[in-house]
């Protein structure tokens, strides 16, 4: 599995906690999105998350 800058797997879990950071709520757009994400894949909070680091922080960062 991919990697990211910090580390931490590129993964569904790894994303939600990182809009949950940004956000600082539970009820933001950007972790109920990675929510849905998670409740859909098979592996949930698993399923790698094969877009850049990039393009997935733009998207976090969309979401505020």
């Amino acid at each position: 599995m991919k990697k990211i800058s910090t580390g931490e797997p590129s993964n569904l879990k790894t994303y939600r906690n990182i809009a949950l950071i940004l956000t600082g709520s539970e009820e933001s757009k950007a972790v109920k999105f990675f929510d849905e994400k998670i409740a859909q894949s098979p592996n949930g909070e698993n399923e790698e998350v094969v877009a850049d680091e990039s393009q997935m922080l733009y998207l976090i960062m969309s979401m505020l």
